[in-house]
């Protein structure tokens, strides 16, 4: 074999070894989330989770092309235990997988840093310092969703939960006094207090429910897809599109 065609299969061989690895037969990457609220997910508009596919393709240049696919927490729990997941989860932490030791799955670095705020009246503000601070309290929940810490006191019977299908409900009963007090990621209290017009009308606490990262849960089976995310996420800081992205959803 001459030198000249030995070169040629090397470089081969690393261009095919840096690429993504995709199902077979597929396309594209599948980036799951099931964070359908905003800033995540907004009716009619650009949110970060579209955003967020947008920088991934355009670092990627299109090998692969990636696409978001939204679903409830219950059946991706059922996609990603199935010996054929070979994707990711966008906007999560390892605890929320049980997870904490990064065992299970791959988990890129932080892409955003988060807080769980406790959300009441401001005419009737409370005061969270612990979950015990939420006791003999209507607590507005959303169907399907676990509380850390919180659910514990609901199964005790020291406070009152009552759950609906979306974010938006729990910001109304709390104007109209309906509930005492919600749980929203500080991400989406930000934009949904601006966007519904409810800033100087719902009082944030202080002291938060809990603080966390998010991340990018990946396939153990897909390393090369790790290492390009990792290495895409630490570009974030010096991409102009993602830093105008970002800025929209900042507290106004």
């Amino acid at each position: 074999m001459s030198k000249a065609v030995s070169r040629t299969l090397a470089v081969a061989a690393f261009s095919a070894a840096s690429l993504v690895v995709l199902p077979a037969g597929a396309e594209t990457v599948s980036i799951y989330t099931y964070h359908n609220h905003p800033p995540f997910i907004i009716d009619g508009e650009k949110e970060l989770s579209h955003e967020f596919i947008g920088f991934l393709n355009r670092k990627s240049k299109g090998n692969p092309t990636f696409r978001i696919k939204i679903v409830p927490r219950a059946r991706l729990d059922k996609i990603i235990a199935t010996p054929e997941f070979n994707g990711a989860v966008v906007w999560v932490n390892p605890a929320w997988f049980r997870d904490k030791d990064r065992t299970t799955y791959l988990w890129s670095t932080r892409i955003l840093d988060d807080a769980n705020v406790i959300l009441s009246n401001m005419s009737n503000k409370l005061e969270y310092t612990e979950p015990s601070s939420l006791k003999g309290k209507r607590f507005g929940g959303i169907l399907g969703h676990n509380y850390a810490d919180i659910d514990d006191l609901v199964r005790k019977g020291a406070i009152k939960r009552e759950d609906v299908n979306s974010e938006r409900s729990n910001l109304r009963k709390i104007e109209a006094g309906r509930i005492d007090a919600t749980l929203l990621p500080r991400s989406t209290a930000n934009y949904l207090l601006h966007e519904m017009g409810l800033k100087g009308k719902i009082y944030a606490a202080p002291t938060v429910h809990s603080v966390y990262t998010r991340h990018v849960l990946i396939s153990k089976k897909n390393p090369a897809l790790y290492k390009f995310m990792n290495e895409a996420i630490s570009e974030m800081e010096k991409d102009r599109a993602w830093q105008t992205t970002l800025s929209r959803y900042k507290s106004n």
